[in-house]
């Protein structure tokens, strides 16, 4: 597959093209192709000249279509991704913000809070964070609000986190580094994350930010006999892996080592599920 082209090289093509130098056909048209743009019209009554290899020049190609063209490569767009989306490279950039749901005891319905990529965070009129946060990784819990909340005395917090917000991080979405502003609202933040790779992975990450209130990853006091039961086994790299996380963010220490003595990991979901019936969880 063929190397996509840059909108600086779509312009040097371009400046060849209305100085009648010898250029790469095939990366013309691609890039006539990649960027939606019609070679036919901009070579309609052109003449072309073979030169060598894949190098040809024209002469007389359409001055306007040419001028077109040249507007469209050096127009930005002020958010990178729609730049990148144009050269079918959205991936390339990052989103100009994030968003993440939160619900709470007292606000039951989730409540969408965003922030821009000038770290200003943006909540429902009337909505104040709580001085604690608990981060939910798996949707599920989410959903099963009095589940969640009921659980946390079993993760040793004090009855003030029954106040807490619950933010539904999915994956490593939660790790995007936008969602700082909106994290550092809190004094304290609980991850709820899956005892595996994964989720030992994902507060690592938060974990070495470094300008993020404490971090406490939240298992139940019963996670070793869990964990045991369980029939999900880790392999030799998770191991290793896990040696590392463990190694730098004293928040994994704790949930990383039982992992590992064990050798098996769980999903949170297991957690609304009384002990006996984990094994039952592949």
């Amino acid at each position: 597959m063929s190397r996509r082209i840059s909108r600086s090289q779509l312009l040097g093509y371009l400046d060849k093209l209305s100085r009648e130098e010898p250029l790469s056909e095939p990366k013309l048209y691609q890039a006539a192709d990649q960027f939606g743009l019609s070679i036919d019209q901009l070579l309609a009554n052109a003449t072309r000249s073979h030169i060598r290899h894949d190098l040809v020049t024209y002469s007389g190609v359409d001055q306007d279509t040419l001028a077109q063209w040249q507007r469209m490569a050096e127009e930005r767009h002020a958010v990178a991704r729609i730049d990148q989306s144009i050269m079918g490279n959205s991936h390339g950039a990052r989103v100009s913000g994030a968003m993440v749901s939160v619900r709470s005891g007292r606000q039951p319905h989730p409540q969408v809070v965003m922030v821009n990529d000038q770290g200003e965070v943006s909540a429902p009129p009337g909505s104040t964070p709580a001085a604690r946060l608990i981060i939910v990784e798996n949707l599920e819990n989410f959903l099963s609000l009095d589940g969640t909340l009921s659980l946390l005395p079993a993760c040793g917090l004090s009855p003030a986190w029954q106040e807490a917000d619950i933010l539904y991080g999915s994956g490593n979405s939660i790790t995007n580094i936008l969602l700082t502003p909106f994290f550092q609202q809190y004094q304290e933040i609980g991850c709820l994350f899956d005892p595996d790779p994964g989720g030992i992975r994902m507060c690592d990450t938060l974990h070495q930010r470094g300008d993020l209130p404490p971090l406490y990853f939240l298992v139940p006091a019963d996670l070793r006999e869990r964990l045991s039961a369980s029939t999900r086994e880790i392999n030799m790299k998770q191991r290793q892996q896990l040696a590392i996380h463990i190694r730098r963010s004293p928040p994994c220490a704790h949930v990383g080592g039982l992992i590992r003595t064990t050798g098996k990991h769980l999903e949170q979901e297991t957690y609304l599920l009384p002990v006996s019936t984990t094994e039952a969880t592949r």
